[in-house]
């Protein structure tokens, strides 16, 4: 198959999902599909497909791009440019999580541009913050309308999780009867075994510190094993190779007051060997995030990507992870996803009440390699363009 994947955030750009962008296309293109990645300037090339770095994240700029290009299908590899599909019947979508929600990036009420130009500029700006406000209402209620017929024309819909496929289900009519659920992947380099073991003390986290988007939960964890440092030995390392806002000066200051500064370390991004090494010298991986109303975790790469290397993991039944994680198998959820909850499951670990085996944990993430992922969802393209 010709296979268009459009992908307006892309490695080499951080982000979960921007990795499932990039390993998805380079998975397609090993089962022998002719890929072509759509995306902005700077996009990472690889053999396994064909980069075309022309989005704008301008949809209004972007959709006429594409239609002039013929594939045998065409895959929003997020939900922004889901309204491909109504110029052509052979138009998928992936949703992770807020891509659904957020309108981040949104259509143009039609006439704006011209309303601002011609007659805004001349109000006092009282009026001006107001009239801008109530065009912002219009807008939302206009992309609204044009994806909800957007999901009504789409050939198929791919959620990450039930979580997910839940969520979005809700927003837009009928989107569940056209949703299949399709985790993200591992790598196979996460797979590869090596001597040794975890030591019981080391925690890490993987994951973008954002003023915006709080939900990865950070501060509760620091706030938990502030309350244990008296109690057990740890050293704690958050791993985040992109930063946005203040919230990790806040986190700092948070190390600093609860006196975690020699247990607790906030580090930049690291290379692919370096996270592997972090990952195989790591007891638990934690990762309890927490939904909001438009913004909720679709499924973690990382966990997979723990498992893999044997680790358990600390999360919450507040996403996607409950799909995956089984607890006392391959990780432990926490009863709530605050600080007490956070507490409550840590000193769980410590006391060791569960009995984790590598190879077992290890087993887990396997029918989530990528080869597999990538088969599923070929085989949702040639199921319901039949």
């Amino acid at each position: 198959m010709k296979i268009g994947l459009i992908a307006p955030f892309f490695m080499p750009e951080i982000g979960g999902a921007n990795l499932y962008c990039y390993e998805l296309a380079r998975a397609l293109g090993g089962l022998g599909h002719e890929v072509h990645v759509f995306s902005i300037p700077g996009a990472l090339e690889d053999p396994a497909y064909r980069l075309h770095p022309i989005l704008t994240r301008v949809l209004e700029q972007d959709i006429p791009v594409l239609l002039q290009h013929d594939m045998d299908v065409w895959h929003s590899l997020f939900f922004y440019h889901a309204p491909l599909a109504l110029h052509r019947p052979n138009v998928f979508a992936t949703v992770h999580g807020d891509d659904g929600f957020s309108f981040q990036l949104r259509l143009r009420l039609p006439g704006r541009d011209d309303l601002t130009r011609r007659l805004l500029w001349r109000l006092p700006n009282r009026v001006k913050s107001a009239a801008g406000t109530a065009i912002n209402y219009l807008e939302g209620i206009y992309n609204r309308r044009v994806y909800q017929q957007a999901v009504d024309k789409l050939a198929g819909i791919i959620t990450v999780s039930s979580f997910t496929r839940d969520r979005f289900g809700d927003r837009y009519r009928g989107a569940t009867r056209k949703s299949a659920v399709i985790p993200p992947g591992v790598s196979e380099r996460f797979f590869a075994p090596r001597p040794g073991h975890h030591p019981v003390t080391h925690l890490l986290t993987v994951t973008r510190l954002d003023e915006g988007d709080r939900i990865k939960n950070v501060h509760n964890v620091i706030a938990a094993l502030g309350r244990l440092k008296d109690r057990y030995d740890f050293q704690y390392q958050i791993v985040s190779g992109t930063v946005t806002g203040g919230y990790r000066t806040e986190l700092e200051g948070m190390i600093r007051d609860l006196g975690l500064t020699e247990r607790v370390a906030l580090v930049g991004r690291k290379t692919d060997a370096e996270l592997l090494d972090l990952y195989h010298d790591t007891g638990l991986f934690i990762l309890v995030s927490y939904s909001e109303a438009k913004n909720f975790e679709g499924f973690g790469i990382v966990f997979l990507e723990a498992n893999a290397c044997g680790v358990p993991v600390l999360t919450s039944r507040d996403g996607g992870m409950r799909d995956y994680v089984v607890d006392g198998e391959n990780g432990i959820y926490v009863d709530t996803p605050d600080a007490d909850g956070i507490e409550a499951a840590l000193v769980r670990y410590f006391e060791g009440r569960d009995r984790f085996d590598a190879d077992a944990i290890r087993a887990k993430p396997e029918p989530y390699r990528w080869t597999h992922i990538a088969e599923r969802v070929a085989a949702l393209y040639q199921d319901r363009l039949r």
